[in-house]
């Protein structure tokens, strides 16, 4: 009788270690199998992002949400990208920087909204496995002639260089979205 509980004690031991093991390889083989499902996902959503990116410079229809302003001397601030912001529509363009507590300027924002037909887009594809795009634009806003310059990643993020008559320039940073998803306020266009 001793034999025989001994021996469903170590029967019982053995397969207790077993199944661990198994477990423990098992859980190894399903985070192994997680990561790389990851970096597929990861991939496939790069990639679809580099289409869409594609889509939008082709079919001069995009937004720059800007989340920083900079200066020639590469100052930065944060700012509201809801409320700094570049249009590109096909034919026409629109730019606004504005202040999240300044009134007036000539938006009533504490900056600037103005928008104008574009008369030159220039596109250049810049490498090839992993492209991006340089664009200048010129546009004849209420403030002049505007001269745009784009960089555009194909992640989608984006700096754009304003720059007209005056002596200053003007930096966006942020990302490309399409028209319809972009959740921006424009202000009173001057």
């Amino acid at each position: 009788m001793k034999k025989i509980i001994v021996l469903i004690i170590a029967s019982m031991a053995v397969l207790a270690v077993y199944s661990q093991e198994e477990g423990s390889v098992d859980s190894e083989t399903t985070k192994q199998l997680t990561r790389e499902q990851r970096k597929e996902q990861s991939r496939l959503e790069a990639e679809a992002t580099a289409k869409l990116v594609d889509s939008m410079v082709q079919n001069k229809r995009f937004v720059l949400e800007a989340e920083y302003l900079g200066n020639q001397t590469g100052d930065r601030i944060v700012v509201n990208y809801r409320l700094n912001f570049i249009i590109v529509d096909s034919a026409r363009v629109t730019f606004q920087y504005a202040s999240n507590t300044a009134y007036g300027g000539l938006n009533g924002m504490g900056g600037l909204t103005t928008e104008g037909p574009i008369t030159k887009f220039e596109v250049n594809k810049v490498g090839t496995k992993y492209p991006s795009y340089v664009i200048h634009i010129i546009a004849m806003t209420h403030i002049g002639s505007t001269d745009i310059f784009f960089n555009i990643s194909r992640s989608s993020n984006s700096d754009a260089t304003i720059s007209n008559n005056s002596r200053g320039k003007l930096v966006f940073y942020g990302n490309i979205v399409p028209p319809e998803k972009s959740r921006i306020y424009k202000a009173m266009s001057r």
